[in-house]
């Protein structure tokens, strides 16, 4: 029997004028169902939303208004997780156990809680409101594969999905808010976590206004599917939008890879790991010493 899933993510508006805070944040959940909707008639077994999606259009106001998990938001996502038998990826600005997390909660296709994952590499701003670092890289046993998260500026150290693809993920997913970078992160990084680590990789960013061409500091948008091998299976662009591709969790096999013949590819390439070697990664001052420190600014001016 074929390992098969359908997975969606939701690009959903990264704007809203909606004229308070609570009108913005009812704004962002009801799109937020919507949307959900449409990868739930698609048949979707699991659905992402982009980082921190309630607090879209409020800035710091968000940490005064962050999510009770379990909560309303929880509630409200769940009731649509369970009409359409799907799970559903919910990432939020959340108190959970009395604590301020940056946080994907995953919701089973009951509408219950299955887990969730805390951000571990907070950005500078996020340290600045107090919110409280994750500090592990958890798996999710789900019904059809394993999964794991990763959320916004995680993505911006390699390790962090190296640690999810060798607790077994199958499927990485990546919320995030993110413009600037441009395609080029999109194209390249997204690409070689999924070719160097084996998984699917799906990100959920946002959308800029549909009447807008999109020029560079813009949301990236572009929320999509990357298959293993780095092939685009599904894409949403630069627009509100969701990108759904039935994924095949079967064990991908090579020929001619490391050893010879036909192999599967992933146990096959830890084969050939040599973690002995990577001691700088866990004890980077051990290492600090045969680095050149940078030449002054103004070394080999004369004046």
């Amino acid at each position: 029997m074929s390992r098969n899933a359908s997975v969606s993510t939701v690009q959903l508006p990264g704007f809203n004028n909606a004229p308070t805070d609570a009108a913005r944040r009812e704004l962002n959940i009801a799109t937020a169902c919507q949307m959900l909707e449409e990868a739930g008639a698609r048949g979707s077994d699991i659905a992402c939303l982009g980082e921190t999606f309630t607090g879209v259009g409020r800035l710091e106001s968000v940490v005064e208004r962050a999510e009770p998990v379990p909560g309303e938001a929880t509630d409200r996502l769940g009731e649509v997780a369970r009409r359409h038998n799907m799970y559903v990826i919910a990432p939020l600005l959340g108190v959970v156990g009395g604590t301020l997390r940056n946080v994907a909660v995953i919701l089973d296709r009951s509408g219950e809680i299955h887990g969730m994952y805390a951000k571990v590499h907070l950005t500078e701003g996020e340290k600045r409101l107090a919110i409280v670092a994750g500090d592990e890289w958890p798996v999710f046993e789900l019904d059809f594969g394993t999964i794991g998260i990763h959320i916004c500026h995680d993505n911006s150290f390699p390790e962090g999905a190296r640690c999810l693809a060798l607790g077994g993920a199958e499927v990485v997913f990546w919320p995030h808010f993110q413009s600037g970078w441009g395609g080029m992160a999109w194209d390249i990084t997204l690409r070689s976590r999924a070719i160097d680590n084996g998984f699917y990789h799906v990100s959920a960013c946002y959308g800029i206004e549909p009447h807008r061409g999109w020029m560079p500091g813009m949301l990236v948008g572009r929320s999509g599917i990357v298959r293993p091998d780095g092939l685009i299976a599904a894409e949403t662009g630069r627009y509100p939008d969701v990108a759904t591709a039935t994924v095949s969790l079967e064990p991908r096999v090579v020929d001619g890879f490391s050893p010879e013949g036909e192999v599967v590819y992933w146990p096959s390439a830890q084969t050939d790991r040599r973690p002995d070697t990577y001691g700088a990664l866990v004890e980077p001052r051990r290492y600090q010493q045969h680095v050149r420190a940078p030449a002054p600014r103004n070394a080999g001016l004369h004046m």
